[in-house]
């Protein structure tokens, strides 16, 4: 498990994508390229699109600056499972949305079978994708609104279904997480109603949901910790650091 810290989320965040792409050395790019071709053989429903993975980073308690140039999925994966030297280690930055229901369950997903976490308990979370990306400027909030949106069906700009939106923490893992703390105007029942009609519209056009299952998880200090305690499904590494500072941010207000 990667070491864990977090900071709040300064007012200016800025991340910008490099016009020079990721350079590999030869002999890595044909490993990467052996292990692709690999999955792909065992049927792994994978594409080979860009990833951003992340040059060079600043933050203060005022700013965030990141510079990320483009890799691909093949060189990700490969990282996942292969340990790089630093310098050619696929380092990405990730959207999560922390999902508060009106009476205070915080919405968790475990990732399905076909997915490059299989089995992984988080939050509703996604990488950049080209789509993010305007004249070499990436759209974090676009980042938040589309995985949302594709991994649960729900449109952050509803105001029927969402009350607020409010940027939370900087998390290093690895990796960097930008978490967003969505407080809903609908309870645990209404979420729960609202996806499953979601994932019934994707299983009609043949799609599969990337969740296997959605957990609720009541927001409050005795439910978290018997759920750190007894559920032993594998989860992102941050994932209790972020419950537990949620928890104590609350109850100082």
């Amino acid at each position: 498990m990667n070491k864990v810290t977090l900071n709040k989320i300064p007012a200016d965040v800025a991340i910008t994508v490099s016009e020079d792409g990721m350079i590999l050395p030869d002999s890595l790019k044909e490993s990467i390229n052996t292990y692709w071709n690999s999955l792909l053989e065992k049927c792994r429903p994978f594409q080979r699109g860009d990833v951003f993975s992340i040059k060079e980073m600043t933050e203060t308690e005022k700013e965030l600056r990141v510079t990320l140039q483009r890799t691909d999925f093949a060189h990700f994966i490969y990282g996942k499972h292969f340990d790089l030297p630093d310098e050619f280690k696929c380092r990405v930055i990730v959207a999560n949305a922390l999902i508060l229901t009106r009476d205070n369950h915080f919405v968790l997903g475990q990732m399905n079978s076909r997915t490059a976490n299989p089995g992984r308990v988080q939050f509703i979370a996604g990488g950049i994708d080209g789509s993010d990306v305007k004249e070499n400027t990436v759209d974090i909030m676009g980042c938040l609104f589309r995985e949302t949106s594709e991994e649960v069906g729900l449109d952050l700009n509803d105001q029927n279904l969402v009350l607020n939106i409010e940027p939370r923490y900087v998390v290093h893992w690895g990796n960097i997480a930008l978490i967003y703390l969505i407080k809903m105007n609908i309870d645990s029942a209404e979420f729960l109603a609202h996806y499953e009609q979601f994932e019934t519209s994707l299983r009609d056009r043949k799609e599969t949901p990337e969740f296997s299952s959605i957990q609720l998880l009541p927001a409050e200090p005795e439910s978290i910790s018997r759920f750190f305690e007894q559920d032993e499904r594998p989860r992102v590494d941050f994932l209790g650091d972020v419950l537990k500072w949620e928890m104590k941010s609350r109850s100082l207000l």
